[in-house]
């Protein structure tokens, strides 16, 4: 009982100076100095230092308590995540004291894993992953594995997939429930080269993981094209979110869509005009508004596809980006702009990587420069939205042709003065705002220290290989700007999948608040 008490104490301590170093966070944005030299930073941006990381964070999760899972390598920064994984306080700033390197002792390796949140309770769901069979990598695992950040460890549990999956998709239900989608289950390759005697293997049967941990396959949704062995690599991470009317949508990496029913055993369908073409496996997409994608496609093309009419999904231009992005990011920003960094004209290598990146406006489908960084980000990098509205990018390699086992805060246009000064812009702060579990369309106020112009939310991103399928954005209306505005939640957990939101207010001037966590389900 003693010991037990001892804990509780320990984390309510814990939580309480995470709650004060925020606070601070809060007055840093507003006292840091200049750092930009010109006066782009209100247009472009603003990249902060390169930082340490302990490992390459191939893969990173937001937790509800603000703090980033990480996972994906050794503490030398090669493959294999059987080892080690990294819990990344921002509220620390970016020093090794800000970093808690943890022992892996589930014996599975995470290495390029399927993650998602559960959505009643806050922890990473972990599937799959390498394996090592008789000394060699590249096989795949059936584990399943939980992060739990109240204690910070992570745990196997009972109840394996049906089958192997090594880079497979977890998408998060209406109902609590995850759908997994895709993936390999053996070794066919090592590194670009076919292994003698070897054919392809795939896990082209999806699967469902129920509330209670159980697990049921859908035999007869069975598809090579959607994601199993056919289709461009269509097993690789396939691209699927829920739609507005609670089937699962599945972006082909080339030119097919299709829809999957998990009723039953499944049925998958392929759409019959929807064509988004010229996609790669390499190249990411987002879901930037509810039932809207935004998905870079070859030859420096984007396209937006709408999946809000039950009927065949409508496929239009988003313009042109700057480059070609192989193994480029997107991040979907507090105010709803789609930021893309990283990537390379020719894949994997240095030839044709670029340090530039672009933000996208949904508003005028247009295109802009952005600040440029001080590392190439290729294969297994990764970015993610943080509380404090700016964006962790970092990692690369394992392989590729630079380790980086560091990271970079891009500091978005929106926090600057508009005068050209480079200097953060004052922000407002939210006083009070529900701490209690939301629902779907239920009305709840915010007050903050000043007059509140908009208010956006997005879902805890869960970001590796240059995908995001866990994040959603919307735009909360409300009669009139106020210190304290009564807003409504999204209509149905099939735009809001169940889970954890980050809160933002904004002031006159388009500056955001340091986000509060709300819980809706």
């Amino acid at each position: 009982m003693t010991i037990k008490l001892f804990i509780s104490i320990q984390k309510i301590i814990q939580n309480t100076f995470r709650k004060i170093l925020l606070v601070a966070m809060i007055f840093l944005s507003t006292s840091m100095p200049v750092l930009a030299t010109n006066s782009t930073a209100h247009l472009q941006g603003v990249f902060g230092p390169l930082h340490d990381w302990p490992i390459i964070p191939i893969a990173m999760m937001l937790m509800p308590d603000g703090r980033v899972f990480a996972y994906g390598t050794n503490l030398a920064g090669m493959q294999g995540a059987k080892m080690h994984y990294v819990v990344w306080d921002p509220s620390l700033g970016t020093g090794s004291n800000a970093f808690t390197v943890l022992p892996n002792i589930t014996d599975t390796d995470i290495f390029c894993a399927g993650q998602s949140m559960i959505p009643a309770t806050g922890q990473a769901l972990i599937v799959g992953g390498d394996a090592l069979v008789n000394g060699l990598r590249n096989y795949a695992n059936s584990d399943v594995n939980i992060f739990d950040p109240a204690t910070d460890t992570l745990i196997r549990q009972s109840h394996q997939m049906a089958y192997k999956r090594w880079y497979a998709t977890t998408v998060a239900l209406p109902n609590g429930e995850h759908a997994i989608l895709g993936g390999r289950n053996d070794r066919f390759f090592a590194g670009n080269t076919k292994l003698p005697g070897t054919t392809a293997s795939y896990s082209p049967i999806p699967e469902i993981r129920t509330l209670d941990g159980n697990w049921r396959s859908l035999t007869t949704a069975e598809d090579n094209y959607a994601y199993g062995a056919l289709g461009s690599s269509s097993w690789y991470y396939p691209r699927a979110w829920v739609n507005p009317q609670g089937k699962i949508f599945i972006l082909g990496h080339y030119d097919a869509a299709y829809k999957l029913d998990i009723s039953g055993t499944g049925t998958i369908t392929k759409y019959p005009t929807t064509k988004p073409k010229g996609g790669r496996w390499e190249l990411p997409s987002v879901m930037f508004a509810p039932g809207k994608i935004l998905s870079l496609r070859r030859n420096k093309t984007a396209v937006t596809v709408n999946i809000n009419s039950s009927g065949d999904p409508i496929v239009s231009s988003a313009g042109t980006v700057s480059m070609e992005r192989l193994y480029g990011s997107m991040t979907v920003l507090a105010d709803g702009k789609v930021w893309v960094n990283g990537g390379s004209s020719s894949g994997n290598t240095l030839t044709g990587a670029t340090l530039t990146s672009e933000l996208w406006n949904p508003n005028t489908n247009t295109w802009t420069a952005t600040a440029n960084a001080s590392a190439v980000r290729l294969y297994h990098s990764a970015s993610i939205l943080l509380p404090d509205a700016t964006v962790m990018t970092g990692g690369g390699g394992a392989p590729g042709p630079i380790k980086q086992m560091n990271g970079e805060i891009y500091y978005p246009p929106y926090l600057f003065k508009t005068d050209g000064s480079g200097e953060f812009a004052p922000r407002p702060t939210i006083i009070d705002a529900p701490s209690n579990t939301i629902t779907w369309g239920q009305d709840f106020s915010i007050e903050a220290d000043e007059v509140i112009h908009r208010v956006t939310l997005l879902r805890l991103g869960a970001v590796t290989h240059n995908i995001d399928v866990e994040v959603r954005f919307f735009d909360l209306p409300f009669s009139q700007p106020n210190n304290i505005v009564t807003i409504q939640s999204p209509a149905t957990a099939n735009i809001a999948p169940p889970g954890f939101y980050q809160l933002f207010v904004w002031n006159s001037v388009g500056v955001p608040s340091i986000a509060k966590i709300i819980h809706i389900h």
